[in-house]
């Protein structure tokens, strides 16, 4: 074997190796985009059944609440901009009316919370859990709850309503006093002293046939 052949080989070894290394990294590339691709079928998004359109006493729109069947329960998803940051009381409330401009006060005409077998609050079907608005005024919302259902959300002519102030869910312990008495007044059985209106949304079905 003469000089240049000895020189040769070990050029051409490098070679054969870089080819494989090469052909085994074009394999697993091509098995991690493999695995990349979406599963077909997967449904990403639900469909609302039922939805309300949130506005301010300013009539400026806000977002949307949206109502899905998930089984037994109803999944709750909102965006919404425009509030104060912080926590609010988030509820359904009994009556599809928001009238800003209502005597007693913005979206009173939507009435009390959403409470068809009478309890005290934090165990009203209209009772969800509370919303929070950064410091931006935007809120991105998601619940699942299975104290009401989709179809008395299409049926049962409500409003969505979010308070100015959290809500405490009426969890006020005996050995706090409120106008005397231990524990809870009437007002936050009522309303977890979520305070005023801040905006509104009546509760429409959704065609399913769109």
């Amino acid at each position: 074997m003469n000089y240049k052949q000895k020189l040769m080989m070990p050029i051409c070894a490098a070679f054969l190796l870089y080819g494989c290394n090469s052909e085994d990294h074009s394999t697993d590339t091509e098995k991690s985009a493999e695995d990349a691709k979406p599963v077909q079928g997967v449904q990403t998004e639900v469909d609302p059944q039922a939805k309300a359109e949130v506005k301010d006493a300013e009539g400026k729109t806000l977002g949307t609440v949206n109502f899905s069947a998930e089984e037994s329960s109803v999944l709750i998803e909102a965006v919404l901009e425009g509030l104060e940051p912080g926590y609010h009381g988030f509820h359904v409330h009994e009556n599809a009316s928001c009238e800003a401009d209502a005597k007693e006060g913005p979206f009173t005409t939507a009435g009390g919370h959403f409470n068809p077998t009478d309890e005290n609050h934090a165990k009203h079907a209209g009772d969800m859990l509370p919303l929070f608005a950064k410091d931006d005024g935007t809120a991105k919302y998601t619940a699942t709850l299975d104290n009401m259902t989709v179809e008395q959300l299409k049926q049962e002519e409500l409003s969505v309503v979010v308070h100015a102030n959290p809500d405490n869910f009426a969890n006020i312990p005996d050995h706090y006093e409120a106008d005397g008495e231990k524990g809870p007044n009437e007002g936050t059985l009522k309303t977890g002293d979520a305070g005023d209106r801040q905006a509104c949304g009546i509760v429409v079905s959704v065609d399913e046939n769109k």
